[in-house]
This record gives structure tokens, sequence and C-alpha cells, in this order.
């Protein structure tokens, strides 16, 4: 396979490490991870992923609310982006995950880039698209997984909290979207459903985005002390 470069118009990095940081395998046992880590200049098949679910009554603890937002990021060559967004009601969940479905199987056999979606977005997907007869699972499995969540952690970077906007902000990556967060989404995304008010797909989208630049800045200096990431 040839190795994966992620690029945002200035210096490339080599992806091919996700290798050995997809679910196949523990990021523990990493083999050249610091090997041809910076390079020339072409991104293939990576995607960033990250969805956003309709919850008034709190954290979904059992997948009991409907998946409403989701976005699937792929960098381009030399500065560019693909961004596919997919937003609606609670009642169209079935149709937001088979469209979802199809998108995924399209992205067959890349690197899926989320932040904590072991712990949540994966799972969530897979137990909500079951409810309409969705294989997630097996979508997924065709995926390789990394979730930049961990891999922060494990580079060992230290830091008050992990919540990617908190790294990000450590990072000095800036939102265009600064209002919204996970805890005021519903209530964000209810201007969406009374008025049409794209806010809560560009803070969905933003999430995705953000998922590759902290993978991208991580990556190019993986060497250096991570305290901070000063």
């Amino acid at each position: 396979m040839p190795a994966l470069i992620l690029c945002f118009g200035d210096t490339g990095m080599d992806l091919g490490f996700f290798r050995g940081f997809s679910d196949s395998g523990s990021p523990m046992t990493f083999k050249g991870f610091f090997e041809e880590t910076l390079g020339p200049a072409l991104l293939g098949g990576v995607v960033s992923f990250d969805i956003e679910t309709f919850s008034p009554h709190g954290f979904p603890y059992n997948a009991e609310d409907p998946v409403v937002n989701y976005s699937l990021v792929v960098p381009m060559r030399e500065f560019g982006l693909l961004a596919i967004s997919a937003i609606g009601s609670p009642e169209a969940e079935a149709d937001l995950l088979r469209l979802l479905s199809g998108l995924l199987v399209a992205f067959k056999g890349s690197y899926l880039l989320t932040y904590n979606g072991a712990k949540f977005d994966l799972g969530y997907v897979t137990r909500r698209g079951s409810l309409y007869g969705l294989n997630f699972e097996e979508i997924f499995d065709i995926q390789r997984h990394v979730d930049v969540y961990q891999l922060v952690r494990w580079l060992g970077v230290r830091l008050p909290c992990y919540s990617q906007k908190s790294v990000e902000k450590a990072l000095g990556i800036k939102r265009a979207v600064l209002d919204v967060s996970g805890r005021n989404y519903c209530r964000v995304y209810r201007n969406f459903i009374k008025y049409g008010d794209l806010t809560p797909l560009f803070y969905n989208l933003e999430d995705s985005f953000g998922c590759l630049r902290i993978a991208k800045a991580i990556l190019r200096f993986p060497r250096r002390a991570k305290d901070g990431m000063g």
C-alpha cells in the first residue's frame, strides 16, 4: 500500500503509521512510528468522522437518542477538503443512517479518524443503526479506525483536560463557531428545526475537521517533549 500523506497546503505528514494505530492493534506496538513522518505532499485514504445526537435529557448513555447530524471530512491534494455533512429531524434518523452507511462503504479501506470515537461515535452509530436493520459493525470492520484522542493520550501529552476543544486550544487551532458545545448542541439544533439555522451543521463539521487538524499537528513534532503541547 502506498504511503498516506495528510496535507493542508504546507508540510505533508506521512500517515502510514496509522496501520499500527488502527483497532487491529495496540498503539503500544507501533512499528516505525517515527519513521518517515514528514514527506512530500498528497493525501489518500483518510476520512474524519463525527456525529451529533438530539439529547434533550442529557447524555444518551444507553444510545436512546437519535443521530441527527454527522460529517465526513477528507483532505484533498494541495489545499482542499471534501466535506460531507448531513443534518435532519429526529424522525429522519433512519434515512440519515442509511445514507451514512453508503458513504462509509464508499470510503472502504480508509483510515477513519475520530476523536474519542472508540468510546462513543462508532458504538453509538452501530446501536442506532441496528434499529433499522443496518449492520454498522460490519461496515466499520472495513475501515481502519484511528482514535485521535487515544493517540494524544498515548503520546504522553500532559494537559489538564483532553476534550477536543481543549486540545485544539493547546495547539493554537481556532474555530469559526465559538458558542456551541456538546452541552448546548440540543438548543442550537432546535434553531435548525425551527428556522433552518445551519450553525449546528457547521459546528459538527468543525469537530470533524478539528480531528484532522489535531492529527496533523501532533504528527509534525512526534519527537518533541509534549508538556502542554508547548
